[in-house]
């Protein structure tokens, strides 16, 4: 297993189910945003997975669930394939 990992985790899943809560709960629009350190956050795809095709990216450049900005080229421990 490289670096960032192949497969899903038990933290990766306890990181979404957390970032997940507020909207969950409350039916808030947006939830609190996750540090780019704490979900595995580069500037560069994985395995042709990109922030672009995740189901979590908001164009232009940021995440419902990780803080900061985000490259569309960039990937996280959280990529969840676009519908």
């Amino acid at each position: 297993m490289d670096s960032f990992g192949q497969g899903v985790n038990r933290r990766t899943i306890l990181f979404a189910a957390v970032a997940a809560a507020p909207i969950l709960a409350f039916g808030q629009a947006q939830a609190a945003s996750l540090p780019q350190s704490a979900v595995g956050y580069r500037d560069s795809a994985n395995n042709g997975k990109d922030c672009s095709g995740c189901n979590l990216f908001v164009a232009p450049s940021s995440c419902k669930t990780v803080s900061g900005t985000i490259s569309p080229s960039g990937w996280c421990k959280l990529w969840v394939k676009k519908a």
